[in-house]
């Protein structure tokens, strides 16, 4: 199969759309001759037409290619529009420094100069206006149906989307053996040792310690698996050996005494796909990334959300955040703008969980409502609001805690509730599976976590006991050891081996393996 060059640059086109690299894309299309010619969703780009939403039309087909005629009708539709309403700054904007207007101005002088005299009225007739052949409500949709023949439609991210499918396929082949970190730039590989199999943690192999005045609130592992970040209630942002529990001396900022920091406590952790940043929420709706290398600001945001920062995570190229609030805001922000690309709401509490699906056309949150929502990237629209916790509890919903991708299984996701079950909930927004504590071992769970491999689900109950379900059959294993005496507010696994961390108040983070 061939494939052209100009379908290259159209995938590369629709990813700088996408993360609202508008400068950058208005270059490529500028120098390449080549435009994407599609919108987000067709039926909406018309009703907008329809509707005479004129920001939201003009916004789209900017970078759609449309044909020079078509937009020369479209803007002195606008413009006689804005005449009607007296908006007369916008109106001789348009007319007089837009591209269409000036090819209409040069090819079509005596229409150009009727424009120049509606603008000149005191008042409009849109008889007049539209020659008496129709009326306003008419021009529109007769602009609308011939704007919709010229634009299409395609599934967001196709660039990643393709690039997932080829990583994929070349592990089939066996051109990238299973069980190593792969770097797609570079086209190369790095060794990491992951388990053959995914096994309960049963003993306490580690523990890390911090001073009276501190305890842990967030924790993270390094995607190499060699850190354990930890934030704490203090504001600092530390890190130490996943396999021992002493503080990290392969970090030369932490070992020359530089810190990172927040002004609140650190409420959410998580590194880069890459493993060269940090980020970190806190209780005053503040986010900061860091360079891991360094121990520098890369990035603030300093009013992320209005409540405290529940949640954070990175897109899959680590160009954005994905943050979630107790204020029941979902907000997507821009690495290199350090601005919001986009807000979700819908929640009717505060948010507990975000996380991206794989393919990055989707965000999966879960919230204190009770409620598990999937929304488009694109659009940010909500595609399902799930309930997990309905078929048991009915209107006295459990607050869900959390949700976390499947390794291997791209559209399921592991969702825990604050009640005794575990659901698996797939990105139609369908119920696949419900795990339930055995009667009497456990009032509620208060985290989850997915092991490495995929196939085991991990529950820290209300007495600190820890659960494992198998994905497949949803079997309990028997054996329930007890973490800490303390309530665990938090667990997080090793991205390669049985290795799991826990935070609680009580100044420990214990370490367990197998």
């Amino acid at each position: 199969m061939d494939i052209e060059s100009a379908t290259i640059v159209r995938l590369v086109e629709q990813f700088l759309k996408e993360h609202n690299l508008h400068r950058t894309l208005e270059t490529l299309q500028e120098e390449t001759g080549i435009t994407i010619n599609t919108v987000d969703n067709v039926d909406t780009f018309k009703n907008d037409i329809v509707k005479g939403r004129w920001d939201t039309v003009l916004a789209s087909v900017e970078q759609a290619g449309v044909a020079q005629n078509k937009l020369v009708d479209l803007y002195e539709h606008i413009i006689i529009e804005l005449v009607e309403l007296r908006d007369m700054g916008p109106a001789r904007a348009l007319l007089r420094q837009t591209e269409p207007m000036e090819i209409m101005r040069t090819s079509q002088p005596e229409r150009y100069l009727k424009l120049e005299q509606l603008m000149s009225r005191t008042s409009l007739d849109l008889n007049d206006a539209f020659r008496g052949q129709e009326s306003k409500e008419s021009r529109r949709l007769e602009i609308a149906n011939s704007l919709v023949r010229e634009v299409s439609t395609a599934p967001p991210s196709r660039l990643l989307t393709l690039l997932g499918y080829s990583i994929q396929w070349q592990k089939k082949q066996g051109i990238i053996p299973d069980g190593v970190s792969y770097d797609l730039f570079y086209g190369r590989t790095q060794q990491v040792v992951v388990s053959s199999s995914d096994q309960t943690p049963s003993k306490l192999v580690a523990t890390i310690k911090f001073p009276k005045s501190e305890h842990p609130n967030s924790l993270a592992f390094s995607p190499d698996g060699k850190h354990i970040a930890t934030g704490s209630v203090g504001g600092f942002v530390e890190f130490w050996s996943a396999m021992t529990g002493k503080i990290a001396d392969d970090l030369d900022f932490q070992a020359k005494g530089a810190l990172m920091m927040m002004e609140g406590a650190v409420t959410s952790l998580a590194f880069s796909h890459s493993g060269d940043l940090v980020c970190a929420g806190a209780d005053d709706g503040k986010v900061k990334v860091w360079k891991l290398k360094s121990g520098s600001i890369a990035k603030r945001f300093p009013a992320a959300h209005g409540q405290r920062v529940t949640s954070v995570t990175f897109s899959k190229d680590d160009t954005q955040i994905l943050s979630g609030g107790a204020d029941g805001t979902i907000r997507i922000h821009g690495l290199k703008s350090g601005g919001m690309l986009r807000e979700l709401r819908g929640h009717t509490a505060g948010i507990t969980s975000v996380v991206f699906t794989e393919d990055m056309s989707r965000i999966v949150s879960t919230s204190d409502d009770g409620s598990l929502r999937i929304w488009e990237v694109s659009s940010g629209e909500c595609l399902h609001a799930v309930l997990p916790g309905s078929d048991k509890h009915g209107l006295s919903m459990p607050g869900a805690l959390s949700a976390q991708a499947i390794p291997g299984r791209p559209t399921e996701f592991v969702v825990c509730t604050k009640s005794p079950t575990i659901y698996i909930v797939g990105t139609d927004g369908q119920l696949k599976k419900s795990f339930d504590a055995k009667q009497g071992t456990c009032n509620e769970f208060l985290a989850a976590a997915v092991m490495p491999r995929g196939k085991l689900v991990l529950a820290v109950s209300d007495a600190s006991t820890l659960h494992s379900f198998d994905i497949e059959t949803g079997l309990s294993h028997d054996n329930t050891p007890k973490i800490a005496d303390p309530e665990i507010f938090g667990m997080a696994c090793h991205p390669s081996l049985n290795l799991v961390a826990f935070f609680s108040n009580d100044r420990r983070v214990p370490i367990w393996a197998s």
